[in-house]
This record gives C-alpha cells, structure tokens and sequence, in this order.
C-alpha cells in the first residue's frame, strides 16, 4: 500500500470509478471540507461526442467525481478505508459554457453540509478563468457494511 498523502495526488486513489469511467485526474488541493479537482478532457472521455464537445450533464458527474475525490483524500489522511458514494440529487446546477477536447478544468469542491450518510456539496467546474457550471449535489455515501 502506497502510503504517500502528498498533493497532487491521482483521482484513482480517491475515488471508486476506473478508467474509462473516471473523468477527473488529479487532487490538487484540499483543506477539511473543500478541495479543487483537475480534469484534462481527452480524446478517450467516454462522454467526448464527434464534434469534440462534450454535453453539458457531463459537468454534473465532474462534480460528483470531485467530491468523490475530495472524501477519498479525508478517509486517506484520517486512515479509513475509501467509501463508495452515489448521487442521489441534483440542485440548481447552472451551465454556462461548454467544454471541449483538450480543456483543462479544475473542479471547486465544498462539502456544505454532512447529515447521517448524506452530504450537500456546492461544486464549480472552471476553465482558466471561465465558470462553465455551478451547482449544488446531494450524495449518499454509506458507512462500510451498510
């Protein structure tokens, strides 16, 4: 087991998805309940559409992955296995802007609020200084065994 808890740390570690299905790529910050995500769109993004866009729902489970990312790391430096979570809600999530091949995002994880084994997290998906979406994520994430 890889015990190194340096930042920037693979997405990989953190979070339960595998390639293809895990879009985000790297920790780059994290402080308690926020963190700041990177996402490289690539050629092989299994929601990449021919045109080079991606659909903007795709920024929706950036966040999730995100926050995924940003739990993993907490369960990580406090010595706790990884939990899996899912998403269970979507709230008024704005889209601005599209993404493309070969952007490079940065995600803005805040977990709001915890309440049992639910957590409210706010997230911004960012490219350079353009916020292409904002929103906010209801995610269940169970305690191991549940």
């Amino acid at each position: 087991m890889n015990l190194d808890i340096s930042l920037p740390m693979s997405a990989e570690r953190l979070v339960p998805h595998r390639s293809p299905l895990c879009i985000v790529d790297r920790l780059l910050e994290f402080s308690g309940s926020t963190g700041i995500v990177e996402a490289v769109i690539g050629p092989d993004n299994i929601f990449l559409a021919e045109d080079g866009t991606v659909p903007s729902l795709t920024m929706v489970e950036l966040i999730a992955q995100s926050a995924a990312a940003v739990n993993g790391y907490n369960d990580l430096i406090h010595g706790n296995p990884i939990k899996k979570g899912l998403l269970v809600d979507v709230r008024g999530i704005n889209f601005m802007g599209p993404c493309y091949n070969g952007d490079r995002l940065t995600i803005k994880i805040e977990i709001v609020r915890t309440f049992g084994e639910f957590s409210m997290v706010q997230g911004e998906v960012m490219r350079g200084g353009d916020m292409l979406a904002q929103g906010a994520l209801k995610l269940w994430v169970p305690e191991a065994g549940s």
